[in-house]
């Protein structure tokens, strides 16, 4: 699985209607090639229900030069350019050995695939510092489905880095009492801040306790800090 959660989402490229890809997962069917529903048994074509051209053309059918529309924003289940953008910039510097650069506002996490294994380097915005603790707080932004949330839930991150340090994490998931706490913490503190990612994300307008409690019950936030024999 690629690098995801809250920024690196997965593309799904368009198929035709003869890919055997599409009609092997059951995205076509062979009625929708051969007698079903685009043509009549002696092979002439036949018009087809709004719905169906809908579901089936809209991801397939462009005309010849053009490319399909993606979103300027990003969404809740998907990110757009912009969002991309976004996140890409502390994950390049992190790559370069230049997050020092970024203080304690970004933190790149090493968390291993819970199906293939591999290790994967992901981004996301500090919401919280405790600096007592020296612990983080970020949420995924993509809701609990993330993968990165899922590998998390599967095993440890393996390592963090955060600003100038580097460690081997203890990682935990907050409690709903403790996100809601962090994220009234982050919208008094940062509220351009806040105003930016809810653009950014489509997270909503979240001045409200009622839409910030709506909000973590679907974003998890997690914790890292430094486990006890790398202190």
């Amino acid at each position: 699985m690629p690098p995801s959660g809250p920024f690196s989402p997965s593309v799904n490229k368009p198929r035709g209607l003869n890919d055997p890809a599409a009609q092997a997962d059951g995205t076509i069917g062979p009625a929708d090639v051969s007698h079903g529903r685009f043509c009549h048994r002696d092979g002439r074509p036949r018009a087809t229900p709004a719905v169906e051209v809908i579901a089936v053309s809209a991801p397939v059918m462009r005309r010849p030069g053009s490319h399909p529309r993606k979103p300027h924003l990003g969404l809740r289940r998907k990110s757009g350019r912009l969002a991309l953008a976004v996140f890409r910039m502390p994950l390049k510097a992190y790559r370069h050995n230049a997050g020092w650069l970024l203080g304690r506002t970004f933190v790149e996490f090493t968390h291993t695939g819970r199906k293939t294994g591999r290790r994967y380097e992901t981004v996301a915005m500090v919401l919280r510092y405790d600096a007592d603790a020296r612990e983080a707080v970020i949420c995924a932004a993509w809701g609990p489905d993330t993968d990165w949330v899922r590998n998390l839930r599967a095993g440890p991150a393996a390592r963090v880095r955060l600003g100038r340090e580097s460690f081997t994490p203890q990682r935990r998931f907050l409690s709903d009492d403790e996100a809601f706490d962090v994220a009234v913490w982050f919208r008094r503190e940062h509220p351009r801040r806040l105003r930016l990612l809810s653009t950014i994300l489509g997270w909503g307008d979240l001045r409200d306790d009622a839409a910030v409690r709506g909000f973590i019950r679907t974003h998890p936030f997690v914790a890292f800090r430094p486990a006890a024999t790398d202190r």
